[in-house]
């Protein structure tokens, strides 16, 4: 049974391409997507598979016997202007499959027409189509509504270049932690605004947030672990409205990633404290906000091990590569490997001969395209090579 569904890849790698671009044609972000929605569920009925609503979401089984191996695939895109010149651009104004999720619907789909056509033997597969990946909790609403019961192991992938240790057209994992939790954190410095001539009446914010900014990113090179990964970076900044006035307000906004909890505790609470005492020696006042984000991406290190071994197998060890380097990324697939073991992959499908080099979430992304076939065998032969594994 080894791979046995992979030997059909090339008869069904074209409907991986026209299903990307149709997607790519109706980009919808959120949670809510009925466009997307309705092509996913007119596809799969039309193969003769059965979706089911799960959530915002939708999922589909195939397969009579065996274990259930759940594929995912996210579908929302991003609140982005296009500008890659494709023929087949986003018909939303605004919006935009700027992060490769219409070509792993693409290629998710293009496994569900394969796999009705040709039944899988030894495993049924349970395919996930699920919203809401960029920040809206997407994996939580499917989990909730009961997309992993009965399922035994779940797999995934995603599109792009977000590993320096991969080259285009290779494919990578590593075991254990290999994407970050993605918090986000928020605050105002509250003071006392007035005339841009007479700062002594008042009390500026403005100086005692490039304070608390200093003095953060000071906290992230003196007060943690520097072998233990983290991210801190402040990326939005506002306050004031002419040249000559002085406000009475300081906003910012930012970003917290590490692969650790304890971190992040340590993070949030002494980043809070940091914010509290700085105001208070000037005077002020401040309102602090921690945002909690997605949780590490845990793969589980036995199952990521089979799944290497399988696809260097299949594939060879020039296309699939073992990773070293975690992603300070975050990803909601983290709360399905929270629930069953699994593995999750990237894949390179950067191609700068073709002009093919613009990053996730940039206005000009794309991916090559003939790189499909290959996401379509990665995830055939992780399924298969779990399925094995979770017989018993």
């Amino acid at each position: 049974m080894k791979h046995s569904l992979h030997t059909y890849i090339t008869e069904f790698s074209e409907r991986a391409r026209e299903h990307r671009r149709n997607l790519h044609r109706i980009p919808e972000c959120g949670l809510e997507l009925p466009k997307t929605n309705a092509y996913i569920s007119s596809v799969l009925t039309s193969c003769g598979l059965t979706p089911q609503p799960c959530g915002k979401g939708i999922i589909a089984d195939v397969g009579t016997s065996g274990p259930l191996i759940a594929i995912r695939a996210d579908t929302d895109a991003l609140p982005i202007v296009e500008e890659t010149g494709l023929t087949f651009s986003s018909t939303h104004q605004g919006a935009m499959h700027a992060c490769g999720h219409d070509a792993h619907a693409g290629v998710l789909l293009a496994l569900a027409e394969l796999m009705a056509t040709h039944q899988p033997k030894g495993m049924r597969v349970r395919f996930l189509f699920q919203p809401g990946e960029e920040g809206y909790f997407g994996a939580c609403t499917m989990i909730e509504s009961g997309c992993l019961e009965g399922v035994s192991a779940i797999t995934g992938l995603h599109v792009g270049d977000l590993s320096e240790e991969l080259k285009p057209g290779q494919a990578g994992l590593m075991p254990g932690a290999m994407m970050a939790l993605s918090d986000n954190f928020e605050g105002i410095f509250t003071g006392k605004g007035g005339h841009g001539s007479a700062p002594h009446h008042t009390l500026d914010p403005i100086p005692v947030l490039a304070e608390y900014i200093q003095a953060a990113y000071a906290w992230r090179s003196r007060a943690l672990d520097q072998r233990m990964p983290c991210t801190l970076s402040f990326c939005s900044v506002h306050a004031g409205t002419a040249h000559n006035i002085i406000p009475g307000q300081a906003e910012f906004r930012g970003t917290f990633r590490t692969l650790s909890k304890t971190v992040k505790a340590k993070g949030k609470k002494e980043l809070t404290l940091l914010a509290e005492h700085i105001a208070q020696a000037h005077g002020l006042s401040v309102k602090f906000s921690w945002i909690d984000g997605y949780p590490p991406l845990y793969n589980d290190p036995a199952a990521s091990q089979l799944a290497l071994t399988s696809a260097q197998e299949a594939l060879g060890n020039d296309i699939i590569v073992p990773l070293s380097i975690p992603c300070m990324g975050g990803e909601d697939f983290a709360y399905y490997l929270e629930k069953v073991p699994g593995c999750f992959w990237f894949i390179n499908t950067q191609n700068p001969e073709n002009g093919i080099t613009a990053p996730n979430h940039n206005s000009a992304f794309t991916v090559d395209e003939s790189l499909l076939s290959r996401a379509m065998s990665l995830l055939i032969i992780t399924a298969e090579a779990f399925a094995e594994r979770y017989q018993h």
